[in-house]
């Protein structure tokens, strides 16, 4: 079964994992709720961050990613 890209969306939307994005100076430069939205918004391959979340890669593309709690999340995007 493949599932149409509107479809993993809406079931990705259902899921908080949040992370965020380290640039090579350690620099925090975005955080995402979740790899649909960081490929959406930051054009990242989902696939390959959460390889690096899960400990299979160190980067991807260059950047670091590390998972966050959900409230610090929320204090990243002010809510």
């Amino acid at each position: 079964m493949v599932w149409s890209k509107e479809s993993r969306e809406k079931q990705s939307n259902r899921f908080l994992n949040p992370f965020k994005v380290i640039d090579y100076r350690g620099e925090v430069i975005a955080v995402y709720k979740n790899s649909v939205q960081a490929e959406r918004e930051g054009g990242f391959q989902s696939n390959a961050i959460r390889q690096v979340l899960n400990g299979r890669s160190k980067t991807h593309r260059g950047f670091q990613f590390i998972r966050i709690s959900v409230d610090e999340y929320l204090e990243y995007v002010g809510e």
